[in-house]
């Protein structure tokens, strides 16, 4: 049936699941990796749940390597075990996730901490890619169960679901385990792949999230470019301001004994709007505004619908706050050169070499 299935369908399942969970960046797999090695196998699944962005607590136990589907201390599902055209099993179980019939709502409190039962063989840390690929998946069921998703069944759905949320590369890696046996005669190769997507499938899938991502890191670098931008701007401007008022400061303590009708009347506008308590006030919102997006960019691995607009937005502000401060600096420095032509010649060195010192 899977193998049926059209990129075109397989681009509105992930549009689909895209709209209710967005996107994340790649996670790195050392840590469960180094969970699996310390034989931390409640805590590894414990942090893939997590990363599925799923609050609940794992209680895990195990059944034994060798287990057969029908004894009572296996599995009681068949989940992720394909089966052949008379309905026998034809891979093994790794691990199963009971999901129970009234699981909490996501987003609800009484998801926080629920306790999701998992069962999983022996030896299922002896192929680290494979067993996080797996729960992965498991767990995924678990995510569109809670928020009451009509595929929360589908194994096309449940599939795409790791890919989205940073399960990407570990899945490549995991979904296939290659084995080779090898006699005095001939070598066998035997392939297992885990999950329901084909090989070209999962590519496709692969190649469309990534490219999604693409652009959504470069939006992300645009706006740290932009933070940088503004950053500089800030620091010219801010220091205009500072120049302008002491030069405004220096000339009502030595008022000049000639100066140009213009700048004259210059001044006395000055005295009358003191536009630098305005300008202070605009550039500390400036600078509020250039933090806040920096903290958000730095912090930005999740693509959601509204981190996405959240981005864009601040993007557009710091855009016009930078066309702001050009206006600003231009008017200052406008202003700073008519005061610096009446302030002592001393006084303007010493302004100078406290710069540099």
């Amino acid at each position: 049936m899977f193998d049926r299935l059209s990129n075109d369908e397989i681009t509105n399942a992930l549009d689909e699941l895209i709209a209710c969970f967005g996107v994340k960046e790649e996670m790195p797999f050392y840590d469960f990796d180094d969970l699996l090695r310390k034989k931390d196998t409640e805590g590894c699944v414990q942090e893939i749940a997590n990363r599925l962005g799923l609050p609940i607590r794992i209680s895990l136990s195990y059944v034994p390597k060798d287990f057969k589907l029908g004894k009572t201390n296996g599995f009681r599902s068949s989940a992720l075990s394909r089966t052949d055209w008379t309905g026998r099993g034809i891979e093994g179980i790794i691990a199963q996730v009971s999901i129970p019939q009234h699981l909490p709502m996501f987003g609800t409190s009484d998801l926080q901490g629920y306790t999701i039962v998992v069962r999983v063989s022996e030896n299922c840390n002896a192929h680290p890619d494979t067993f996080v690929t797996i729960m992965a998946h498991e767990l995924s069921h678990v995510l569109l169960a809670s928020i009451l998703s009509p595929h929360k069944d589908n194994e096309m759905y449940t599939d795409l679901v790791p890919i989205l949320l940073g399960f990407r590369d570990v899945v490549r890696r995991g979904r296939k385990r290659i084995i080779t046996l090898m006699d005095e005669n001939k070598t066998t190769t035997h392939t297992t792949t885990y999950g329901y997507l084909t090989d070209s499938q999962f590519e496709f899938a692969y190649n469309y999230v990534a490219g999604l991502l693409r652009n959504h890191s470069h939006d992300k670098k645009r706006l740290i470019s932009v933070v940088e931008q503004v950053q500089k701007k800030l620091i010219k401007a801010t220091r205009s301001l500072a120049n302008f008022r002491d030069y405004f400061r220096y000339l009502d303590i030595h008022p000049p004994m000639r100066m140009r009708k213009d700048h004259a009347k210059r001044v006395v506008q000055l005295h009358g709007q003191d536009y630098s308590i305005e300008s202070e006030r605009r550039f500390k919102e400036v600078r509020k505004s250039m933090d806040t997006a920096e903290a958000f960019a730095l912090s930005l691995k999740h693509y959601c619908t509204s981190n996405v607009e959240q981005l864009k937005t601040h993007i557009r502000i710091l855009e016009v706050a930078y066309e702001e401060l050009d206006h600003a600096i231009e008017a200052i420095t406008k202003d700073e050169r008519i005061l610096r032509k009446y302030v002592g010649y001393i006084y303007r060195l010493q302004k100078t070499l406290c710069r540099h010192f």
